[in-house]
């Protein structure tokens, strides 16, 4: 009986080691539709991540546009308590924020109003929005202008003490 269970195992052994051979060989490479799968998911894979990274990048940019836009409302505040005024039409990057009349503020030397010398920071180069003016004076204290880009507009306010979105 051993004898026989010895030659059944030995049958069963080459059998099961002839299947291991055959079908575990080794290749020498890949084929060309499992190149072509792996190619395809790693462009969707990237094509899905470049899509998520510049919604990310606008949504920076425009906190960086808000950020910079609101410290110019301080700077307003102060103006009305010194009795100068804002620019009465879209500010300008580089031009005073606080003025003697609203309608010259981009002659700095004959505008400027005492201990006040900050000018519009820029914000157009770096996120690509810009100021847009709406109403008001800073003298009144209620001056309000947009922070603008392909037609989406943030209101910045000296009543709200801040932009919104």
């Amino acid at each position: 009986m051993i004898v026989c269970y010895n030659i059944f195992m030995n049958k069963k052994r080459k059998r099961y080691s002839s299947f291991i051979i055959h079908h575990l060989s080794f290749k020498n490479g890949f084929t060309l539709v499992e190149l072509m799968v792996v190619i395809a998911i790693i462009g969707i894979m990237t094509g899905v991540v470049t899509v998520s990274m510049k919604s990310s990048i606008d949504k920076s940019k425009k906190a960086s546009a808000l950020t910079t836009a609101s410290s110019v409302l301080p700077e307003l505040v102060t103006c009305a308590d010194d009795g100068g005024h804002s620019r009465s039409a879209n500010p300008t990057e580089g031009e005073l924020i606080c003025c003697k009349t609203a309608a010259a503020c981009s002659d700095i030397a004959a505008n400027q109003v005492s201990g006040h010398t900050a000018h519009w920071p820029a914000i157009a180069g770096k996120t690509g929005w810009s100021y847009e003016y709406v109403s008001g004076d800073a003298n009144t204290g209620n001056y309000v202008f947009n922070v603008t880009k392909d037609g989406v507009d943030v209101a910045c306010s000296m009543i709200d003490n801040g932009c919104g979105n």
